[in-house]
């Protein structure tokens, strides 16, 4: 398209778009699922530039979380220098695929720290008309500890039969087969990944993150099924329909399980001896963490115009776009949207997402 062209083609209004990817775990390379969702992203992401739109395409690696820790054990490396070997792989396939993202950054970061931590905190200490209403609770749990490695085993390192379809080695917090979410006590005949051994029930303190509070399904239900501010629907007709089953007739929505116990590599939380933030509560803070190092390093602003990541991201017409797979659909419409809500931050304007790259019907491996 020439340039005569795409002045014809550009609309009256400049839209100012903050877009972001499904960070990778970085306990491995790059594979063909992540460079499909990227693909798909760069091609909007260039379509609304052509428009002259304002476009930051962040995105970064997802580093934290019991498997990296443990990986990295088996590796003889610290996880900072076992993610940062695994960092070092990204460039060559952004560069490789001419994707066009503006910051590639890390959750193992300062500003992911200091995010996190604010958004808990502003959740602890929330104040509903002039008095005290957190949406964080301590509560002990009962959860399976692993008496070989003599630590409480994180979600995704049990596996057993899911408690609603019997799916065989599913992992502890959510079904590959059915899309069934529940907690890893809920699986039948449960056995720790690392070791093999059957799992202990030991009592430890969690702090939960409020779902259920009224206030908070009441503004699920509204954003899952409101439009966006140009009138489009923010989720898919089937990804609405997957949240209406989640939420439920009732209005009844689970806790969330924030805490992990040490040992375990992630943010502590703040006020909290031997806690930790659970991989999924700062995961996604990781886009906001990117957009702000790249804010703070002046790449933004490189078209001559001098704006803070606050200013940016408090901004009426800035949007937030995510795009994803459908495995992850759960933490971005539910948990996501409901944490920025009551911290105060902007919440999504859309969320798009991808199926699996299926062969003969059946999800492509990794391999």
């Amino acid at each position: 398209m020439t340039s005569e062209q795409t002045a014809q083609t550009a609309p009256d209004k400049k839209r100012r778009i903050f877009v972001t990817t499904a960070l990778p775990y970085a306990n491995g390379k790059f594979h063909l699922g992540h460079m499909m969702e990227y693909i798909q992203a760069d091609i909007w992401v260039r379509f609304q530039r052509m428009r002259g739109h304002e476009v930051h395409w962040v995105c970064a690696d997802d580093t934290h979380g019991a498997p990296i820790m443990i990986a990295a054990e088996k590796a003889g490396k610290s996880p900072q220098d076992f993610v940062a070997e695994i960092a070092a792989t990204r460039k060559e396939y952004l560069d490789g695929f001419h994707l066009s993202i503006d910051n590639w950054h890390s959750t193992d970061s300062p500003e992911n720290v200091e995010l996190a931590q604010d958004i808990y905190r502003k959740l602890r200490d929330f104040v509903r008309d002039g008095k005290p209403a957190s949406f964080i609770e301590r509560r002990s749990v009962e959860q399976f500890y692993d008496p070989v490695k003599g630590m409480f085993l994180p979600d995704r390192y049990i596996k057993g039969e899911c408690p609603k379809c019997g799916t065989k080695d599913q992992y502890g917090d959510s079904c590959e087969n059915c899309s069934a979410v529940y907690a890893p006590t809920d699986l039948k005949n449960p056995y720790s990944v690392l070791s093999g051994a059957t799992p202990e029930m030991r009592s430890s303190e969690h702090f939960f993150f409020r779902l259920s509070d009224p206030q908070c399904v009441e503004f699920l239900r509204e954003w899952t099924e409101g439009l966006d501010r140009h009138g489009k629907k923010r989720l898919q007709s089937e990804i609405i329909a997957k949240t209406k089953e989640w939420l439920g007739e009732d209005g009844k929505m689970g806790d969330w399980d924030i805490s992990r116990d040490a040992p375990y590599f992630g943010i502590p939380i703040p006020d909290a001896q031997g806690k930790y933030f659970y991989v999924w509560l700062d995961a996604p803070v990781g886009y906001l963490a990117s957009l702000k190092n790249y804010f703070d390093s002046g790449k933004a602003n490189a078209n001559g115009e001098s704006r803070s990541f606050s200013e940016f991201l408090k901004a009426d017409d800035t949007e937030q776009i995510h795009f994803i797979g459908k495995d992850i659909v759960y933490f971005h419409v539910l948990f996501w949207p409901a944490m920025l809500k009551f911290a105060g931050y902007k919440t999504p304007d859309s969320v798009n997402v991808h199926g699996f790259i299926t062969v003969g019907g059946e999800k492509m491996s990794k391999s």
